[in-house]
């Protein structure tokens, strides 16, 4: 007999092919008090997934698979051929998307009446078990979680921008999700979708846990609302309890331009990360400037097109950078941004061109005719702060794999975490310091309404410095003063960085 050993949990776990011996010897084992903590399973080497566990006060035949666990019964109901028949029978349910409940409870009253397997079986199963195809189900139902999934998908992303879909999608996409990914909608329940939202908590910050919980709520809203035939989520809107206590607060962290520069010097320098031999792309690192010495958002970005970049009039050397309304961020009424960008900017950029690609974008990926992502930027943040990237689901058979050890360079470094959006509010704060708040306002492409305090002065400093639209001069004079500031505090940095790799025993 093979030795017991403990599985996940506090059972203690022994694989045998099961007799009627282990019956009589859990039973013994409950009459004498002698169950030791929890409990015990017997593992079925006879019948894979019949587990017999042992409790305290009970035993029960169990079928676990890889979508759900299934109580066949109490021990003393079911023998051992008739646990095994019922869980070769429930596994076939499961297949079909049918939760085998009914089925085993005619099952059980059928043995009561007679001790023959097979025509208890008859009574209970159905002869001919039919497992429909994805595209019937999908089409007819009962959806899956991962029905519903890429159905809700399918349908929402090319509604959404392109900058926006890959982080939409993600949420719906954690590892935690796994658990019910094969579970029929119908047989979901809040407490099952709270165990899979403390999952992704353990993978994942809070706020990223709180998207996962609003976008699987409206991803059941969806499908309640437009396809509660396929999805059999039945009359009442469950989910509507389902929730995580979260409240988003606002950010208020500015780096310094040290912080900044320091941060630049380091992506510079470390351009391979973790275990991994790839380098981080020269448009990625390009990319990174360009968040710091414009402060733009990194979604339009990331995706400058060389085509809308123009001289400016009446500053030689000097550029404009323009997109689009659909590029920018707005809303529902978004409006074009344009920004003007001084020879200093172009030279440090002009350091990570390739001479060799043909991509359209200013900022080309690593991946042929794409542009760098805000993903790729925060990216690349995360993993100077030595954030380790999720593994990615293993196939059948394999292990997950651990998570990529990286050394936090910030913390190293003295540098307090800081996202992209942060370079906006450390480029407005040195504008204001600088008297030029309306120039950062016009940069940052800030709309100003009636509650908005600061509209009227904002508005009044625009119409005297620039009365068009795009306020070019204005915006100029506010990048004259950053890009200067960023650059000299990035070469300050690299030059304190290359005296400490020279000290004895640095590295």
């Amino acid at each position: 007999m093979a030795k017991a050993k403990k599985s996940r949990g506090t059972y203690l776990r022994e694989r045998v092919r099961l007799t009627a011996d282990h019956t009589k010897k859990a039973a013994a084992l409950i009459a004498a008090g002698k169950v030791e903590g929890r409990g015990l399973e017997f593992a079925d080497a006879g019948c894979p997934g019949l587990i017999l566990r042992v409790t305290p006060l009970s035993a029960a035949w169990l079928l676990k698979t890889e979508k759900a666990t299934v109580r066949l019964g109490d021990m003393d109901a079911l023998p051992v051929a008739a646990a095994r028949e019922a869980a070769l029978r429930s596994r076939l349910a499961l297949k079909d998307g049918r939760h085998p409940g009914e089925d085993l409870a005619i099952y059980q009253q059928a043995l009561q009446h007679t001790d023959d397997v097979a025509t208890a079986a008859d009574a209970a199963f159905p002869d001919e078990v039919h497992t429909p195809s994805d595209a019937h189900r999908r089409k007819h139902g009962p959806w899956t979680w991962e029905d519903l999934v890429d159905e809700f998908l399918a349908a929402q992303l090319p509604k959404k921008k392109a900058s926006w879909a890959p982080q939409f999608e993600r949420h719906l996409r954690y590892r935690g999700f796994e658990a019910i990914r094969f579970m029929p909608l119908c047989k979901l329940d809040v407490e099952t979708l709270e165990r899979v939202r403390d999952a992704i908590a353990d993978e994942v910050a809070i706020s990223s846990v709180a998207r996962a919980v609003n976008q699987t709520k409206a991803a059941l809203d969806w499908a309640w609302r437009y396809k509660r035939r396929q999805s059999r989520l039945g009359a009442v809107a469950w989910w509507e309890s389902f929730d995580i206590e979260y409240v988003s607060g606002t950010r208020d962290h500015v780096p310094t331009l040290a912080e900044l520069g320091r941060t630049l010097a380091l992506a510079e320098r470390h351009r391979v990360l973790g275990t991994t031999r790839q380098e981080t792309t020269p448009g990625t690192i390009a990319a990174l400037w360009a968040t710091v010495l414009t402060a733009q958002r990194t979604g339009p970005l990331g995706g400058t097109r060389l085509d809308r970049i123009i001289p400016m009039p009446d500053r030689p050397g000097w550029q404009v950078w323009t997109w689009s309304a659909d590029d920018m961020k707005g809303g529902k009424a978004p409006r074009p941004h344009a920004l003007p960008i001084p020879p200093a900017a172009i030279d440090v950029l002009a350091r990570f061109e390739d001479p060799d690609t043909d991509s359209p974008y200013l900022f080309p990926s690593r991946m042929d005719r794409r542009h760098v992502t805000s993903e790729g930027i925060a990216g690349l943040l995360d993993r100077l702060q030595g954030k380790s990237k999720p593994s990615r689901k293993p196939g059948p058979g394999k292990a997950t794999r651990a998570p990529t050890p990286r050394t936090n360079l910030f913390e190293r470094h003295g540098i307090r975490p800081w996202v992209p959006h942060d370079a906006r509010r450390a480029l407005g704060s040195f504008l204001d310091d600088e008297d030029l708040g309306g120039a950062a306002s016009a940069i940052l492409a800030h709309k100003t309404g009636k509650k908005d305090p600061e509209h009227a002065r904002l508005e009044d400093v625009t119409r005297k410095v620039y009365a068009k639209a795009q306020r070019l001069d204005l915006k100029a004079r506010g990048m004259e003063a950053w890009v200067p500031a960023v650059i000299a505090a990035y070469e300050r940095e690299k030059a304190a960085l290359d005296r400490a790799a020279s000290r004895p025993g640095k590295r």
